[in-house]
């Protein structure tokens, strides 16, 4: 009698705990995020005393790319990529453009807040390459310049079942460009979790 009363509860539990909602993982606690990013950046290069700032070129400005990454209990770790298009100056017959492409890696703690919105502090280290070029000059030319880069910032998510939306703000350092000031750069995000 005794062990048919623990088998009644024993099966009661496993029903019980059958039957109630918990939230699924197809790799466990490990997510994978993939996504799109949309965003500006603003000037990094300092303008120097008695030049209008308008004739210097952001090589920033608007921007496209993506970015892939692990997360596992709260630690995120991943790559980035981002191309921006920079901007031109016309003067005279000549013409004058840059742009920048940036790749590197992520790291930062995601903070979940009712499993909908994820706050994620964040670090990003890299490569940023600018590029200029300039034409209809009598010395035409095309150069690029590589930089280590460090890009502090906060990212913000919203889950959606498993796509994501989110918003991210950040601090752009370039140590060894001459003449740099800190930057600022905003980017919308689109992707998915697996």
């Amino acid at each position: 009698m005794r062990s048919a009363s623990i088998l009644v509860a024993a099966l009661a539990v496993g029903a019980g705990s059958m039957l109630m909602t918990r939230e699924a993982h197809a790799l466990g606690p490990v997510d994978l995020e993939v996504g799109a990013k949309v965003g500006v950046g603003t000037n990094p290069v300092s303008v120097p005393d008695g030049v209008p700032s308008d004739n210097v070129i952001n090589p920033l400005g608007f921007g496209l790319g993506g970015r892939a990454g692990v997360s596992f209990f709260g630690l995120y770790g991943g790559v980035n990529l981002m191309y921006y298009f920079g901007g031109s100056k016309d003067a005279g017959p000549v013409s004058v453009s840059g742009h920048t492409l940036m790749y590197g890696l992520e790291a930062g703690y995601g903070i979940k807040l009712l499993d909908l919105v994820t706050i994620r502090p964040q670090i990003g280290l890299g490569n940023a390459t600018f590029s200029a070029s300039s034409s209809g000059g009598p010395f035409n030319y095309d150069t690029s310049d590589s930089n280590l880069y460090l890009e502090p910032g906060v990212t913000g998510l919203v889950s959606l079942g498993m796509w994501y939306v989110g918003a991210d703000a950040n601090v752009l350092f370039f140590p060894g460009l001459d003449n740099s000031q800190a930057a600022f750069t905003f980017h919308g995000q689109v992707g998915i979790t697996l």
